[in-house]
């Protein structure tokens, strides 16, 4: 009688590797990688490729493989996952060192109860040097006028619709990890929303997530991870109108309030209707 294959005797190790593992989902060079550190711990045999190990890990359902089908430019991809995946750990397996942004990022900090059918998921350019601009009000002006900017790199798994979002460079700036998913913390959520209202449910359900991270938000973070950020738009001023919208007050509310402000400012873009409000120098739309 034949012995037993070296992946039968390690299968209950490598059972349990995974199942502890923090990531649910895997690219196939992910996955490689993964079998790569540990080929030796399990003691696979060497005439045993990774292509090998993995249809042996798909044969005993330690993994399952999933597709996602082209919904843009990016094409479609298969991912490997455990029985226990979800579609976060689905978002984050889509790019190196990607994680949850925007109203995604809203729904698992808790700032909203709407579950969302479109992931948003980032993942950031590398480091350039600091480009010189210099405002105008005219340049301002042009630039609010137009709609967003939208991606176009979206990738679709079942109901769900995944847009991946080349941030610029933060070195993942308040980035932290939620139930073994990257995510934006509250602070970093709220600013991510502020600058990209349309990748956020729109102004409305923006100024929704600042009242709702009421105890959740550290005013005094949030101004350190602004101020971090260095934006060249005047994103304070819409800092500000939403703090103060949602009831915020305190000391770091009027620091933003007595800033210098060079400029009028917009909420979002595109409005066809506004008002203004001259304490923040900042268009917002009517009715808000």
């Amino acid at each position: 009688m034949a012995g037993k294959s070296r992946f039968v005797i390690a299968e209950s190790r490598i059972r349990a590797f995974f199942k502890q593992h923090l990531k649910k989902a895997f690219t196939k060079r992910q996955l490689i990688a993964v079998l790569e550190q540990q080929r030796a711990t399990w003691n696979i045999a060497p005439t045993t490729t990774e292509e090998k190990l993995i249809d042996q890990l798909l044969a005993k359902e330690v993994l399952q493989k999933i597709k996602l089908e082209s919904d843009g430019y990016l094409p479609s991809k298969e991912l490997y996952v455990q029985d226990e995946f979800s579609v976060l750990h689905i978002a984050t397996a889509l790019a190196p060192r990607a994680y949850l942004s925007h109203y995604s990022a809203v729904w698992v900090n808790g700032l909203t109860t709407q579950v969302p059918k479109i992931i948003y998921v980032t993942f950031e350019q590398t480091k350039k040097p600091q480009r010189e601009a210099s405002l105008t009000q005219a340049g301002i002006d042009a630039a609010f006028a137009k709609p967003q900017r939208r991606t176009t790199a979206s990738i679709r798994y079942g109901d769900f619709t995944f847009m991946v979002l080349n941030g610029g460079f933060t070195n993942r700036l308040g980035v932290h990890q939620l139930d073994g998913i990257p995510t934006t913390n509250v602070e970093r959520t709220l600013l991510d929303s502020t600058v990209r209202p349309g990748y956020a449910g729109g102004v409305s359900a923006v100024l929704e997530a600042y009242r709702n991270a009421q105890g959740k938000l550290s005013l005094n973070k949030l101004v350190a991870t602004l101020d971090s950020l260095d934006f060249i738009y005047p994103y304070f001023q819409a800092v500000g109108f939403y703090l103060e919208r949602a009831g915020y007050q305190g000391k770091k509310l009027e620091e933003l309030r007595e800033r210098p402000k060079a400029f009028d400012f917009y909420l979002t873009y595109d409005m066809e209707e506004k008002d203004y409000s001259a304490d923040w120098r900042l268009y917002f739309p009517k009715g808000l």
